[in-house]
């Protein structure tokens, strides 16, 4: 022990700032050692005492202190460490099982391969042996020609004399058609070649073919309880601060990372996105319209949404915003005039496509349209509200043709709930989910990734993202901020 704590035995005992005087008092305010001067100066107003009377106490205090240091945050910690070594080990087996996934893969497309290879060698051997086959044809024909004309040359010439006169005729007429015919035949008329061209090799669509590595860093920078109930609405405005409502209040918050409220605004807004221009674009489910508000609280449009109730609202890519509505009716019992829908939006109301059906202009898209966003790649992203307790991700393209649809990673298909979704720089799908308490990670195509964030008691509502920085509202109030990084 004395020699890990030799460091100490140097510690400052003159002040530096003060011509070298002793530093012979403790600024309890500033949590530091003072001179004389320090305190008649700019700690003057601080609460200090003479190190002498600071050691006295110190040394009565300290033991016991350190004891419950010991037994109780230092206990903490350790648990932390052997999380620390936990997730050490997960990335030794996530490794592995990646590299199995890829030698599996490239096994597979060895296969692929070579059977393509194996499948081209038997292409042309077929092509080969169609042309051996003309080939022989032909000389098995002239074959036949040569042998009845050598036959005939032979029989002419011996027996030229004693043959009638007619036979004689005939037969060179005969002979001289044969020959005709068989000098037709010859090799330089017949060319069937077969040749193998190799391919030119696209290194981006071979690397497209086998995969993609997927990285993602996430770490909270920032937890706080913000408000009595549930987040329900939350707007990253930049990396510290963000816009939030509480279930049941009609006022929305701004607040910087650590919970700090820095303005209060009354709003009717049920939900709110803010606009590239920066007004706050607010849907009113009772009034059933939608109001664009500027900054300092100035209504500079509204326009119906009748007879349909809007619920939430978010901003496309080209600043259009795109609406979930729906009727008045039973949220999950539907009925042939039940109206369930998304809409994209200018913000100035012109509706420019509804989303509604499926491409049979039939069956429905959605049974309670939540939260949508849209893709970078266009893609529209809706959470549909199957149940009080189900959900389902449904990604159309920008056509309104489904994409894919996501209910859960399957290993919770019977309890699978989302709530938000939102998309990163690079594609891919973020969807916080109550049943596991944590986000769930899609690649753009739909193919589960991971999960992130696995809060162990509340489950995430609401997710908002600026930048590298992903803001969650939770239950019961919380607020947690995250560092996401893609590499």
């Amino acid at each position: 022990m004395a020699t890990s704590l030799h460091k100490f035995q140097f510690a400052l005992k003159i002040c530096e700032d003060h011509d070298k005087k002793e530093l012979h008092a403790y600024c309890k305010t500033c949590d530091k050692k003072v001179c004389t001067t320090c305190i008649k100066e700019e700690h003057s107003s601080h609460d200090w005492e003479t190190i002498t009377d600071i050691l006295r106490e110190k040394k009565r205090s300290l033991p016991e202190e350190c004891k419950e240091i010991r037994a109780d945050q230092l206990q903490g910690l350790k648990k932390e460490i052997d999380r620390f070594d936990r997730k050490v080990q997960v990335e030794d087996v996530r490794f592995e099982l990646n590299k199995s996934h890829l030698n599996g893969s490239r096994q597979r497309y060895i296969n692929g391969i070579n059977k393509l290879f194996d499948d081209k060698i038997g292409e042309c051997q077929q092509k080969s042996n169609a042309a051996k086959e003309v080939y022989i044809e032909k000389r098995e024909t002239l074959k036949q020609k040569v042998d009845y004309l050598d036959m005939m040359t032979l029989s002419l010439d011996q027996d030229i004399n004693t043959l009638p006169d007619h036979d004689i005729l005939d037969m060179e007429k005969e002979m001289r058609d044969e020959l005709e015919k068989a000098l037709f035949y010859s090799a330089k008329k017949y060319t069937s070649t077969t040749v193998f061209v190799p391919g030119q090799m696209d290194e981006q669509a071979l690397e497209n073919m086998i995969g993609e590595i997927h990285s993602i860093s996430f770490e909270e920078t920032d937890s706080s309880i913000v408000c009595s109930d549930d987040i329900t609405s939350i707007q990253a405005l930049s990396e510290v601060k963000a816009c939030i409502r509480a279930r049941g209040s009609n006022l929305y918050e701004l607040v910087d990372k650590t919970g700090e409220k820095v303005k209060v605004m009354e709003t009717p807004g049920f939900d709110l996105v803010i606009s590239g221009g920066g007004d706050f674009v607010h849907t009113c489910f009772e009034k059933r319209s939608v109001l664009v508000i500027t900054q300092d609280e100035n209504q500079i449009a509204t326009f119906d949404t009748k007879p349909l109730y809007p619920s939430f609202i978010s901003k496309t890519t080209n600043d259009d915003i795109l609406v979930t509505l729906r009727d008045g009716g039973d949220f999950y019992n539907l009925v042939p005039t039940s109206r369930r829908i998304v809409q994209r939006m200018t913000l100035t109301g012109k509706v420019l496509h509804t989303y509604e059906f499926r491409e049979d202009g039939k069956t429905r898209l959605f049974t309670w349209p939540l939260r949508t966003t849209e893709n970078k790649n266009k893609d529209i992203c809706v959470v549909n509200s199957l149940g009080s307790e189900t959900g389902e991700l449904v990604v159309l393209h920008k056509d309104g043709r489904v994409k894919f649809t996501y209910r859960g990673d399957g290993q919770e298909s019977e309890k699978f709930y989302p709530c938000d979704v939102e998309c990163d720089v690079k594609y891919r799908i973020l969807l916080t989910e109550a049943h596991s308490k944590s986000i769930h990670i899609l690649s753009s195509g739909g193919k589960y990734l991971c999960k992130l964030c696995q809060y162990v008691d509340l489950p995430p509502l609401v997710i908002s993202m600026y930048g590298d920085y992903l803001w969650c509202g939770l239950r019961k109030g919380t607020l947690k901020v995250h560092k996401y990084t893609n590499y």
